[in-house]
């Protein structure tokens, strides 16, 4: 690119064609074998272009491919890298049959040609997990794992807690010495003459007046 600003993106005109438009080439093999190379190079950088097809490679005039549209590319530490590799593959090979009638048993496979030598992929911020990222996840799990070990002993602990309190409360009231005015009396402070109301023992066999009706 020469220059960008948001979303536009102002690059060099390429005097080449898309590879799709072509119908023969002087050299199928010398193309075939140019464009396998690029694959190679790219994963030896931490790449896998994601789209490798004949839409998205420009033939110069010259023969020389020029290969655009990134936005698909993954990291060769994706989970799925080695599918994505094995298809920018297959697409070359299967177009070249068809088109220029060129098949070779030469073609680049994952992990064996794709040792990857520098980290593009980190400086591009391309899809997938590095072995740095995957390390990073892995303690940050391991730090929330022990945050709700303890978050669990806590809420044991309050819980233990509470029930202690419930059952002071309980034993307090029981006992009479509760210092909750709970809206009890005791059954000398009653009338029981005044016929609206009836007196009797709640649960806690504390004296309450209850009126009637």
């Amino acid at each position: 690119p020469i220059d960008q600003n948001r979303h536009c993106v102002v690059m060099e005109l390429v005097d080449a064609f898309p590879l799709r438009q072509i119908d023969k080439v002087g050299n199928p093999g010398k193309l075939y074998s140019d464009l396998m190379d690029m694959i190679v190079r790219l994963a030896k950088h931490g790449l896998i272009h994601g789209d490798f097809n004949e839409f998205n490679i420009l033939i110069k005039e010259d023969g020389s491919p020029i290969l655009i549209d990134f936005p698909q590319m993954v990291s060769t530490s994706h989970p799925n890298a080695e599918f994505y590799f094995n298809r920018d593959v297959g697409c070359i090979r299967i177009f070249f049959k068809r088109r220029f009638g060129y098949e070779s048993a030469l073609y680049p496979k994952f992990g064996l040609d794709s040792n990857k030598e520098f980290d593009l992929d980190v400086q591009v911020a391309a899809s997938g997990f590095t072995k740095k990222d995957q390390m990073q996840l892995e303690k940050m799990m391991e730090g929330t794992d022990i945050q709700d070990e303890n978050d669990d002993g806590a809420d044991s602990v309050l819980q233990q807690t509470l029930s202690s309190d419930d059952e002071s409360v309980i034993s307090d009231s029981q006992d009479g010495h509760s210092d909750q005015d709970d809206g009890t009396s005791s059954e000398e402070d009653f009338d029981e003459a005044d016929p609206d109301y009836i007196i009797e023992k709640d649960r806690l066999g504390n004296t309450i007046r209850r009126k009637v009706g």
